[in-house]
């Protein structure tokens, strides 16, 4: 028994002197967790989504707030290309900061659980960048056969809900 007790303590004073792949117990702060999201209308919801990221003590950021939406009808046809533009500049000016960013969809969305849980999920993923998917293509379902089947998880990247890590690495990358 004291055995144990002696490696336990070994275990968690050498910790944090492995990288995060070494050591899952290491956490990120919550505080490098940046939620990003496109919004130019204020509607209901878009207000549910800021009410529960104000619940959880979730830090967003909002691109295109208040601008007329210039990228089409997402509706009937493909669209989504200023939301792409405002995500790059916006990270363009985030570049040089060491920070976890989820860009999520937020009329749609509202947040179930607080930033440590998602950093959790996030790191357990063992990934820089990590995409959420789906079982369904669209908007064009005849561009399903020009993409491949996957034993595990869905087929189709999906584009409300992304992260990534903006922490360099040793190569300034």
């Amino acid at each position: 028994m004291r055995l144990q007790r002696v490696l336990l303590f070994l275990a968690l004073s050498v910790c944090p002197l492995f990288s995060l792949t070494n050591c899952e117990e290491q956490r990120v702060p919550e505080e490098k967790l940046l939620i990003v999201t496109v919004a130019t209308q204020d509607t209901e919801g878009f207000k549910r989504f800021l009410v529960s990221a104000k619940h959880f003590n979730y830090t967003v950021k909002v691109l295109g707030r208040r601008e007329k939406w210039r990228a089409g009808d997402y509706m009937s046809a493909t669209g989504g290309g200023q939301k792409v533009r405002l995500l790059k500049e916006a990270l363009q000016e985030m570049k040089n900061e060491d920070t976890i960013i989820l860009f999520t969809d937020s009329y749609d969305v509202i947040f179930s659980s607080g930033p440590r849980e998602l950093l959790k999920k996030f790191q357990q993923a063992k990934h820089k960048v990590v995409f959420s998917s789906e079982s369904l293509i669209w908007p064009d379902r005849h561009l399903e056969d020009k993409h491949p089947h996957v034993t595990e998880g869905n087929r189709f990247l999906g584009s409300g809900g992304d992260a990534y890590s903006q922490h360099q690495d040793e190569a300034g990358e």
